[in-house]
């Protein structure tokens, strides 16, 4: 127990640390000083005060004394902890030069990160769905293509397979949402009943549909995620939402079950997933399912894959008569490549990209050290003279280079973080999941190790020459040059910049392939005048307008509508939106032409279309007849017009009109007669139309259609009374999307461009960075011939050969750089080639235009030097020597 004014008792938990941490000399010693300090302060501000301050300062001084143990014990080789700090401090003497390296460093380590954290979150972060590796997706195998399955097919597998656990269906659809604040159109995920089982997935509350409620005749029901619940269906908590009900497309909808927030890549970005219920097939297609299935215990992958295929043998003869592609069967596909979809030769390419620029920045950095340490030829003979070895020096270029490694994977990092931030904004539409990128552990563990590496390359780069090149008498007498002035430190630094001009050869080269594409793509006519159009999606109800009838009844009149607005030239209908937007590609039996027994029928983008469609896009007709109004009639025979691809596919040097088909899979009834040709326009991507694409007229029957206006004039300015005369035609059809036709156009074009922009400014960097190199090197090159020069301009020699010996001496490396390069260039192009247009992988032009820029390029980073040469007054110079 204390006394009045004495200091409180010391707590336990300090006591045993400092019991542990010092002696009891020490420790007395300690509490003496603390208990004057006490008493001093009482006098002055109190007790309570000085019992405060006591109290403080012992719970300090434990933890001072743990981290002098530690930094004692952690005390690095050789006095490496003060080492560390004089590296620091010389750094920061020459800070140009150590914020270039780190900057450059950074901007490489950067790149690689953002590159291979899409890597990271596409093949090395697991699916959120238990056992992913059981799980598969299950998929009509008909090479090269992989489609979707036909109801046919989804309901004799889960009749008959036995190698699965549970299987599942989904599609992507778009539902109206009625609510308070009106009518919304919703990308739903319409399940079959088990596919939530299939990918391991539980609702929070309630359950999963039965599988009587898949049935056709079976009452609509409906999951939605928690966070859709609490937002949109006013409950307080998201299980009070179960039994309510949703109004979707003018049909209600029970509310079973309460799903996570996140359902995962394979249904991202749906909120609502109503229950599929799947009608009668009356024939094989269409194909439209997405089927997955989970793997039973003990099952592997080749034993389910013999299953599917001996189903498909069994199934085929049944549904011959409407499909009759034998070679086609059912294949199986691990759900983790599913999702990653098609980013592999994307992501290989933008790898390849980044890591070429950093290997040109490292490079560059190592090159910059080495100059950095020919200047610092005195400083190491002294440290030499001292009695430093060949040891402590290395171990002093090793903590300069931890330094900077370590400020440039920092610095690197955080611009990582921005750039992965930005991936979604930047490649959202044309990089798969980019949204899932996050800076995760493997890009941090994988940045780490390139700025360990960089680390260990620039310590010993410039220690090797180091002992090569200082000769410790020389070098004192010299004031820091050696009579050898470090030749082997200068062929290496050659040879350097010789490697950086290599390797920003493939880079430049296929920039310039991709910029050659991009620009055949844009010289393409897209078959249809875009400017002046405004194209608008609009989806009716199927419940309100389950008929030809009640959809008539709101085109007919929504078309007048249109067509009254001051400005608006033509008003028409279409299913599809061209350049890239088709969902109906549908197969057709050629009557003079049918396809061998057992092999598939032909496929084609099916276009339906209102009969003013070609004038009002501007689409011409180049044979035969677009369509008239008696083509539109109760009972007239069946037509289309096919487009040139088309024609010339199917047709080659013959006229396709009058010729005859079965649509849709039937090889009986009714013909179908091609009346016309009309030019060809792009349904799949601008310069991708391999299928050619086949019109049928209607008369407004459509569900979800494009309303396509023509202006006399600038077509945004018609948005807003487009949409009010939408409105007044029925205020509960939701518009899905309004573009204009050039914007569409030109968004067409998003993926090529990025693309073209993102791997020029790799390129740009690049060749930057190897051209500051050999101006570096030309640069020294120079100086280091400054009394040779100044001699030969004193005996007569003309300024322009000195000029030119230079700038010969810096692009014979650019000329060796660039021919190793082309080597390496020619099998590295070929990864683009699935990217290219019109334009092959090892195009000449590509390659000499990109071999003239970097010689150009060169030849200006030479020329500065070499004209700073011939420049100099012999008079002065030699004065100096």
């Amino acid at each position: 127990m204390s006394g009045p004014g004495s200091p409180p008792p010391v707590p336990g938990p300090i006591a045993w640390a400092l019991a542990r941490l010092i002696d009891e000399r020490e420790r007395r010693l300690v509490l003496a000083e603390l208990a004057e300090l006490h008493a001093a302060v009482a006098a002055r501000h109190g007790v309570p005060e000085a019992d405060r301050r006591y109290l403080r300062q012992l719970r300090r001084y434990p933890v001072l004394l743990a981290l002098r143990r530690v930094r004692a014990t952690a005390r690095l080789p050789g006095g490496g902890d003060g080492e560390l700090r004089r590296a620091g401090r010389g750094l920061a003497s020459s800070p140009v030069l150590s914020l270039t390296i780190v900057a450059t460093l950074a901007l490489g380590i950067a790149g690689c990160a953002v590159v291979f954290s899409m890597v990271e979150a596409l093949y090395l972060s697991p699916l959120p769905y238990p056992d992913a590796d059981r799980v598969a997706r299950i998929y009509t195998d008909a090479p090269p293509n992989r489609f979707p399955f036909s109801v046919v097919d989804f309901q004799a597998l889960e009749a008959r397979q036995t190698s699965f656990e549970r299987v599942g269906a989904y599609r992507n659809a778009s539902r109206a949402l009625a609510g308070d604040g009106g009518v919304e159109l919703m990308r739903v995920v319409e399940a079959t009943p088990g596919l939530l089982e299939t990918w391991g997935l539980a609702p929070r509350w309630g359950r999963t549909p039965t599988r009587a409620e898949g049935a056709p005749d079976a009452p609509a029901t409906v999951m939605v995620t928690a966070g859709f619940a609490e937002r949109r269906m006013g409950v307080a908590t998201p299980a009070d939402a179960i039994g309510r009900t949703l109004t979707l497309d003018d049909q209600p909808w029970e509310v079973i079950g309460i799903l996570p927030p996140d359902l995962g890549p394979l249904a991202r970005g749906s909120e609502i997933v109503p229950t599929l219920r799947l009608e009668p097939p009356s024939r094989k297609g269409p194909f439209f399912l997405t089927v997955f299935g989970r793997l039973a215990p003990g099952v592997e992958p080749a034993a389910a894959r013999t299953e599917l295929r001996a189903l498909n043998e069994e199934l085929f003869p049944l549904w011959a008569d409407s499909y009759q592609d034998r070679r086609a069967s059912w294949g199986l596909e691990d759900v983790t490549a599913y999702a990653r979809g098609e980013a592999g030769p994307l992501l290989g390419v933008l790898m390849g990209a980044v890591g070429l620029m950093l290997l040109i920045a490292v490079t560059n950095a190592v090159n910059l050290l080495l100059a950095r340490f020919g200047s610092r030829a005195r400083e190491m003979a002294v440290r030499r003279a001292l009695g430093a070895s060949d040891g402590r020096i290395w171990w002093h270029l090793a903590a300069e280079s931890a330094w900077l490694a370590g400020l440039g994977g920092a610095l690197g990092l955080a611009s990582a973080y921005v750039g992965i931030r930005a991936l979604p904004v930047v490649a959202g539409d044309w990089l798969p999941r980019a949204g899932e990128a996050t800076l995760g552990g493997y890009t941090v563990a994988f940045a780490s190790g390139l700025a360990g590496m960089a680390t260990f390359l620039f310590a010993i780069v410039p220690a090797i020459h180091g002992r090569k090149d200082v000769h410790l008498g020389a070098d004192l007498r010299s004031g820091g040059r050696s009579s050898t002035d470090g030749r082997s430190q200068q062929r290496t630094q050659r040879l350097l910049v010789a490697g950086q001009l290599a390797v920003v050869t493939p880079l430049l080269v296929g920039t310039t392939l991709l910029l050659a594409s991009f620009a055949k793509l844009q010289d393409v006519e897209p078959g249809y005048a875009a400017e002046e159009l405004l194209m608008v999606n609009v989806a009716l109800g199927p419940t309100r307008y389950a008929n030809g009838g009640r959809r008539a009844d709101f085109w007919e009149p929504a078309i007048s509508s249109l067509a009254a607005i001051p400005g608006v030239a033509g008003v028409t209908l279409s299913s599809e939106r061209p350049p890239d937007d088709v969902g109906n590609v549908n197969n057709f039996r050629l009557e003079d032409r049918p396809p061998p027994a057992g092999e598939s029928e032909p496929v084609a983008p099916w276009i339906t279309v209102d009969r003013s469609y070609f004038d009002v896009m501007g689409i011409p007709i180049v044979e035969g007849r677009g369509f008239g109004a008696g083509d539109l009639d109760e009972g007239a025979p069946p037509v289309v017009v096919v487009d040139e691809v088309w024609a010339r596919l199917h047709y080659p040097g013959e006229s396709p009109v009058g010729r005859r088909l079965y649509a849709g899979g039937r090889t009986s009834g009714p013909r179908t007669t091609i009346v016309g040709v009309a030019s060809t326009v792009p349904y799949q991507g601008v310069g991708t139309s391999p299928l050619g694409a086949m019109y049928e007229p209607t008369r407004a029957g459509l569900v979800n259609a494009w309303l396509i206006v023509r202006t006399s004039g600038d077509p945004g300015t018609a948005a807003s009374a487009v949409r009010e005369a939408l409105r007044q035609t029925d205020p509960s059809v939701p518009i899905v999307s309004m573009a204009t036709g050039a914007s569409l156009l030109h968004d067409s074009f998003t993926r090529p461009r990025h693309l073209s922009l993102l791997l020029g400014t790799f390129s740009a960097v690049a060749l930057a960075l190897a051209v500051i190199g050999l101006y570096g090197i030309t640069a020294h090159f120079v100086q280091r011939r400054r009394s040779d020069i100044a001699v030969r301009l004193a005996l007569g020699g003309a300024p322009g050969s000195v000029i030119g010996r230079t700038v010969w001496q810096g692009l014979r490396l650019t000329l060796a750089g660039l021919a190793v390069g082309l080597l390496a260039t020619l099998p590295l192009t070929g990864g683009l080639s699935a990217l290219l247009y019109e334009v092959e992988p090892r195009d000449p032009l590509a390659l000499a235009a990109a071999a003239v820029l970097l010689v150009a390029v060169s030849g200006v980073a030479c020329l500065v030097p070499a004209v700073g040469a011939a420049r100099v007054d012999p008079a002065a110079v030699l004065r100096e020597e």
